[in-house]
């Protein structure tokens, strides 16, 4: 899908103008480049990680987890409309959207919940790329556990051991350091 030609179809790029936070120009021009850095027309797996670890993320998992809520297709790898569709929301996203897009890292098997295992595997991942520089609600942790576990306390509302989709919405609105976490990418 648009990744044939060395233009992107009229009604590729009417599709990506109403899902992204992108004009028409940028598009264009992020495409024009997407080209000429893979004719192949898709991004490999590979390919995906070499940049996420020049990126200075060089956790195995953290770098699988973050190809896989790329990949939202499942093809095992990055077409031009997957990459714009998550940039768009790391950059530009509405709190919303970025909210969605945290959720899917955190629900790592895809079950529509994440559990305190999960998170912690997460964000013991975090730490050891950024150190204990994490805070939530005003609080510093040093370590993933006591994050993770302060984490369920404040937002777990029905205390299952489970955070669904809407309790981290809900959660998340209400805490200022998240909110102002999922704005680190922002324009």
């Amino acid at each position: 899908m648009g990744n044939q030609g060395s233009q992107l179809k009229k009604d590729e790029l009417d599709d990506l103008q109403r899902a992204t936070h992108f004009q028409s120009k940028e598009l264009k021009n992020m495409y024009k480049q997407y080209k000429k850095e893979t004719p192949q027309g898709v991004i490999t797996k590979a390919e995906f990680l070499d940049v996420v670890r020049q990126m200075g993320i060089t956790d195995a998992f953290l770098q699988d987890l973050l190809f896989r809520v790329f990949d939202k297709e499942k093809a095992g790898h990055l077409s031009f409309q997957d990459l714009v569709r998550a940039l768009s929301v790391m950059t530009r996203g509405r709190s919303e959207e970025k909210m969605d897009f945290a959720f899917r890292l955190f629900d790592s098997e895809e079950q529509g919940f994440f559990t305190k295992k999960q998170m912690l595997e997460i964000m013991e991942a975090f730490y050891r790329l950024v150190g204990p520089q994490v805070t939530l609600s005003g609080k510093r942790y040093e370590s993933a556990q006591q994050l993770v576990d302060d984490f369920f306390e404040q937002i777990d509302i029905d205390r299952d051991d489970r955070i669904t989709l809407d309790e981290y919405k809900h959660g998340a609105s209400a805490n200022q350091d998240i909110l102002q976490g999922l704005q680190l990418w922002n324009k």
